[in-house]
């Protein structure tokens, strides 16, 4: 990552980070929330990395896979299953279909020819108007070998980490779409 002036150049719109973003992320964080040269240094951040940002669904990406590689996961011995899928219904089916539409345009969802098939259906969310899929992973979860592994001694993990600067990331965009 660059590093960071200590007295940032005037906004520039770059890339994704348009005025109409800069000034919703404003309008979050009303005056004296930041100061004015924190508050130019967050918008200088912002437009150097605004790649790294997603604002809406067509602009989501993926992780590389050389980086982070797809997760297995370790099963027992078992046969596929191809489970019926909850009827949707005429009313919503249009809206549902709009979902995966834009769920397999961000890379979430994926053609496949696999030999499983298990059931999803929706639930409003807590707008009352907006629907999310949920997969019912419940077979899967019946084939799975629990992780045996030990969890790390936190304090331990902790301790090597002493006298250094910690950074972290966290993914304000979505939940749990892997």
């Amino acid at each position: 990552m660059p590093p960071l002036p200590t007295h940032p150049p005037p906004f520039t719109p770059t890339g994704r980070y348009t005025q109409e973003r800069r000034d919703a992320l404003d309008a979050l964080h009303p005056d004296g929330f930041l100061w004015p040269q924190e508050r130019a240094l967050l918008h200088h951040l912002v437009s150097q990395q605004s790649e790294g940002f997603a604002w809406d669904d067509s602009e989501r990406g993926q992780f590389r896979e050389d980086f982070f590689p797809p997760v297995t996961i370790p099963v027992v011995s078992h046969t596929p299953w191809v489970q019926r899928n909850i009827p949707i219904p005429p009313g919503l089916f249009d809206e549902v279909c709009a979902i995966i539409r834009k769920k397999e345009a961000a890379g979430v969802y994926e053609p496949s020819n696999s030999s499983y098939r298990s059931r999803w259906f929706c639930v409003l969310k807590k707008d009352g108007k907006s629907l999310r899929i949920v997969h019912s992973l419940e077979p899967l979860n019946a084939v799975t070998i629990a992780h045996s592994g030990v969890p790390p001694f936190t304090e331990q993990l902790a301790e090597s980490f002493a006298g250094r600067a910690c950074g972290g990331i966290l993914d304000l965009y979505v939940g749990y779409d892997e």
